[in-house]
Order: C-alpha cells, then structure tokens, then sequence
C-alpha cells in the first residue's frame, strides 16, 4: 500500500506506484495477452494487438487522475484521495437484517462473494469517491485489471465497448475493439461504472442495452456500478445493491480534522457544532459532501449555515473571494471576466438551468461549454464579458469546473443543481410554478429529486401551493376512493393503516421456490418485463408449501421518491412504519398460488381472501415489510395540510391580496 502525505508532488507517487501497476501488469494482463496472441490469425498485424505498453500506460495516467481529488473544499491546491478519504461504510439489506462492510481496503469478501454491485445513494453520499478508493486498492492490492469507465462520457453514437478502446488506446498504436472484447470476455477484469444516473436521459435507452449485452458478454469480471436512486436500474437486476451508510457524528468531525490536519479552523468548527442544537444540523453531518461544504462556508464566514442552499452560496461566495494565503489575506484573485460576484452568479445560473433542460448534463467539450456561457451571456443583456475568459475564471479563480482532458465538468453535479434552482427562483419571471410541477410530473422525477429540495428551502411558499398541493390531492383522492365497502367488519383505524400504506405503490403477490431451493431469476425477471412496471423484490412469507414460498413485490409510483424527500423537511405529515418480523407473519389462506411465478394483484374487494378478517392485518405487515420507503402519509395531517394550503391559495387569488393595507 503506498502512503502518501500533503507534500509528496504527484511524479513521486507515480514513482511509488510504478511496482505496483508493473505487478498488475506482469501478473494479469501479460499471461492474458499471451493466450489471446496464440489465437490470432496471421490477419493480424502486431499493431492491432493490445499491448502492455497499452495498459501501463492508462494505468499511470488513471493512478494519477484518481489519486488526486477534486474537492471545493481545497480550492487549485493539490490533495490526495488516500489522505483525506475517511473509511465508507456500505449496507447490505436481506430479508432477515443489514449486514455492513466497512471499505478500508479492496472489498475482497464482498466482491468475492457479488461479482456484480450496484452502489446507490443520494447526492454526495461519497460514490465516486469510493470508486475512486477501490480503483486505487485494485492495484495497490494486485487484485485485478481495473478499468474506470464514466457513464456519462456514453451515448447513441459512443459504446462502452469505444470508451474502454480509447482509454487504453496510446496516441500512436491503436489495436481493433473486437480483439479488446476478446480479452474482456476472458475475465480478471474490475470494472467500475461509476455515475448511471449522468447518462443523458435521450440516450438512456440505448446506453442501458448496451451495457447490459456487454456485461453478458463479459460475466467472468467483477463489475461495480454506481448511480443515484433510478427506476431504470431495474434493467440491473442480477446486481447486488448496497447503499452507503450515513455517517456518524465523530466520523464527520474526523473527516472535519483531516480538512486542516487538525488545524484552527475544524478545531473551531467542531467546538461551535458541540454547542449547537444539533436536531437542525444533523442531516449535514451525514453527507461526506455536506460536511466538506459545512467546512468551506465555515472557513470563508466562520457560521454555520443550516439550509442546504445558504451552504452552495457561502461555498460559492467563498471560491468567488478566495484570498491566496501565500500572499496574505487581502490579495484575492482578480477575475478575467473582471465581473462582481453576484454577476457572475448570474450567468452560472442560466448555465446551471440549460444543463438542467439539456437532460441534467454535467460535462461538455470546450465547444459546448462555450457555446453554454454565450447562450448565458445573451440572457444576462446587460453584462459585458468574454466567454473564455470566463471559462478561464470556472476553472481557476471560481474554480466551480474541473478539466479531465478535452472535457470541462461542474466539479460536482449538486452544484449544477443549485444553480437551477436559484435560477428557477430568481430569473424563471413568474414561470416558477409551471417548471416545478413540469419537474413533479415528469417521468423521471428521481434525477430532479436533490433540484426540489434544494428549491423548497429556497422558496417554501410556492413549492407548498404547486408541488405539495398537488401531491396531498393525489393523496386524498386515492384515500377516498378505495376501500369503500360498507360490508367490511373491521375497523376503520385498520382500514386507513393499509390504504397509507399502500399509497403510490401497487403491491402483488407470487410464489416462487422457497429459501432452500434455487430462485429462477430469468423467470422472475422475465415477469417482471410483463408486467412493465417498475418493481423489485423486497418482501417474502413462507406459505404452506414446504417446497414454495409466497412473495410480495411492490409496483412503486415515481412520486415516491417526493415522499421519501418530504419525509425530512415534514416530520408531522409522516410516521414511521415499524419494523416487521417476518418470520412470525402467517396467513389463513385455502391454498397457495397455484403457479410460480405468476403474479396476483392485490385488490380492495371484500370477496378476495386475502382481505379477509383473519388476513388484513397480516397482508398489511407483508406490504410494510417490502416497501423502500419506511413511512407513510399521516392522513389527518394531510388532510389538514391540504385544507391551509388551500386557504393560501384562495387568499393569493383575490384581486385585492397584495392591496391590502396600503
């Protein structure tokens, strides 16, 4: 394992890593390249085989750009991932507990174990930080051939298979893509698909099959992919999933102290956070990336901001007045586009919101960066700048982008997401409205998500009279419409816990073999794809088969994930679900469902079995214990919710509203 610290330059660590990618190389990749070059035909020419020179190559020029990280947190300054990276911990959910690998080192008995992982978590839960950290340990450790592919740099045009062939490719010996896919098809390879969700969503479709083709291709690698929460990761279902475990309040404040080694100013931080009422900071100290924005707003302004959005502006006003301490404190950088700072916030604005219409891309070539800040700069009429200079200013002064190559990115997606908001807010000229409910109703809300939250805590008022005025009508309509039966015996109070229960999802059952036996993934995903709804397994009973289980799979509704948001900002309008043992789950049924893998609707009917006295209370259970989410709409809350914001709604249209009193 190589140690690094803050004054070893990147050429020594390249030195201190040579040994190591030259084992990798020796050890995996040359007794590979031997075998394929004994199958070749004289066709070939040495010039289109791969080579290790191929390899070496991309791995010194990949060890180098990975170990380095680009956090705001340290402005232009250079800092290694191995110093400042603070061990994630990632959860594994079964139907019987949580179990948690904590990744110090190349996660060998996980990856052993799930040759397929699929990491997924909300914005700046450490993600790419993490694959980044394996990626290094895949060669520190001599684990395997590592190849980073950035699902984002995919599309229509370029496929996986074209990404990997130009990350190898040297400037002057290209070799043939087929023969890169004959030495992928034969294994030891550690692929990491870092960033699902970047995926263009025009191109979604076509780069979702064919990474699914080249990964039946290639099943003898390991393979980790990341992404935030997406319905189309259902296309992914051979994959394990594992989510990344908060953090700890003494795991933020020791990632805190490795932000200044210990120095003045986490010292300070984390003395003022001890005395601060921490129920209205704790969601901050949770996210890796929260805690590094908690520490560039503290270090520029020495408060602690506690809304999401008051943290990306200190950020930006931070890296907009950033004072070169060689120099002492009162030399700032000037900038080349020589604009104030809320000028300059204004034009990121507009970029961050043609990002947002673009289908959420983060990264461009310098001509569609351009081509971005023009289109800027003919918003914002009254601003006179050149647009080079401001990208110079983006990546260097305001260093809010990063440059990988011919590719200029924001330095991380959440700030793109900040900037549309504001812009939403501020510059949208009383279109606020149709936007946030055009963002509510679009069939991938999940990618706009971190967008709406960042805007409820910018303008709470208006995202409760278009997003959440809408949602609880969904809501109360749903509740008034289903379970209508005055035949039904059982209370009402057992009633309304399985209609909150069952809002936004549809749950059905099925049987498939039990725990002993052999799940067909094929058959249950080829049900699935029938249905053509997005499910995932996540509940199951023992029927009275010995030989078969009953299962419960929910159909969930996109606006869930609106829930799942709301839940944290409107503890009131939600409780929480306790947790079901399911073992001691048992229903009183005549027989079980007689085919496997054929799926049974549940239904509000009285006739139906599993409606019955004896059964309501236990499908119930079953339901809780196979839904994501783990609380659901508190209906007299809503109810009254729904009727004040009503009120506010009627109030706003009188002609008089904003007469009164003058």
């Amino acid at each position: 394992m190589i140690e690094t610290n803050d004054t070893l330059p990147v050429k020594e660590i390249l030195t201190a890593a040579g040994p190591f990618i030259k084992a990798v190389v020796d050890t995996y990749v040359t007794p590979k390249l031997e075998n394929l070059k004994k199958r070749f035909t004289l066709d070939y020419n040495k010039y289109h085989v791969p080579t290790e020179e191929h390899f070496s190559e991309y791995f010194y020029r990949t060890y180098k750009r990975v170990s380095i990280i680009n956090t705001l947190v340290f402005n232009n300054s250079q800092r290694f991932i191995k110093d400042i990276y603070s061990p994630l911990t990632l959860i594994q959910k079964t139907e019987e507990k949580e179990i948690k690998h904590k990744i110090q080192s190349f996660p060998s008995e996980l990856l052993n174990k799930y040759e397929k992982l699929l990491i997924t978590d909300n914005a700046g839960m450490g993600k790419s930080t993490l694959v980044k950290k394996i990626f290094l340990d895949t060669i520190d450790e001599k684990k395997g051939i590592p190849l980073l592919i950035e699902l984002r740099r995919l599309s229509k045009e370029k496929t996986i298979i074209a990404e990997i062939q130009e990350q190898l490719n040297s400037l002057a010996k290209d070799f043939n893509n087929s023969l890169l896919l004959e030495l992928l098809t034969e294994g030891g390879f550690v692929i990491f698909l870092d960033g699902y969700d970047e995926i263009p969503l025009s191109d979604r479709e076509i780069v979702t099959a064919d990474l699914q083709s080249f990964i039946s291709k290639a099943t003898n690698n390991t393979f980790i992919l990341t992404s935030r929460p997406e319905n189309a990761l259902k296309g992914f279902g051979d994959f394990q999933e594992v989510k990344i475990e908060p953090l700890k309040k003494k795991e933020a404040f020791e990632l805190l102290r490795k932000y200044d080694k210990q120095g003045p100013v986490s010292t300070l931080l984390i003395k003022k956070l001890e005395e601060t009422d921490m129920a209205n900071i704790s969601e901050f100290l949770t996210n890796p990336l929260l805690v590094s924005l908690l520490f560039t707003a503290f270090q520029h302004k020495q408060t602690i901001p506690f809304k999401k959005h008051i943290f990306y502006r200190q950020v930006y006003d931070a890296n907009f007045e950033s004072h070169d301490l060689t120099k002492g404190d009162s030399y700032t950088h000037d900038k080349y586009t020589k604009l104030e700072i809320d000028d300059f916030h204004r034009v990121l604005r507009h970029i961050g919101y043609s990002c947002l219409k673009d289908n959420q891309r983060i990264e461009f070539n310098k001509d569609e960066i351009l081509a971005l800040i023009r289109k800027a700069k003919i918003f914002c009429v009254d601003l006179n700048f050149n647009e080079s200079d401001f990208l110079k200013d983006l990546l260097s002064t305001v260093p809010l982008f990063t440059q990988d190559g011919n590719y200029f990115r924001w330095a991380h997606k959440s700030l793109q997401e900040y900037f549309a908001a504001q812009f939403i807010y501020l510059d949208s000229k009383g279109q606020q409205s149709k936007i946030l409910l055009q963002l509510y109703n679009n069939p991938s809300l999940d990618k706009f998500i971190n967008i709406l939250d960042l805007y409820y805590d910018i303008d709470t008022k208006t995202f409760r009279s278009t997003i959440l005025f809408e949602l609880l009508q969904l809501y109360k309509n749903y509740y008034n419409s289903t379970f209508q039966d005055k035949r039904y015996t059982i209370t009402q109070e057992i009633i309304s816990l399985r209609k909150e229960v069952c809002f936004l999802i549809e749950p059905f059952l099925f049987t498939m073999p039990n725990r002993e036996g052999r799940i067909d993934h094929k058959e249950l995903d080829e049900m699935i794809f029938k249905l053509g709804k997005n499910k995932r397994i996540s509940g199951s009973l023992d029927s009275p088969n010995s030989d078969r289980q009953l299962c419960c799979l929910v159909c969930s509704d996109v606006k869930e994930s609106m829930c799942n948001m709301l839940s944290s900002k409107l503890p009131n309008l939600f409780h929480q679900v306790p947790k079901i043992n399911r073992e001691k789950l048992v229903l009183n049924i005549s027989h079980s469902l007689s085919n496997l893998y054929e799926p049974y609707m549940l239904n509000d009917k009285l006739e139906d079995q599993f409606n019955s006295n004896k059964n309501f209370d236990q499908v119930t259970n079953l339901i809780k214990t196979s839904k994501r989410r783990s609380s659901n709409i508190a209906t007299n809350e809503a109810l009254k919710l729904l009727e004040e914001i009503e009120e506010q709604i009627n109030n706003e249209k009188s002609e008089d509203f904003l007469l009164d009193g003058i």
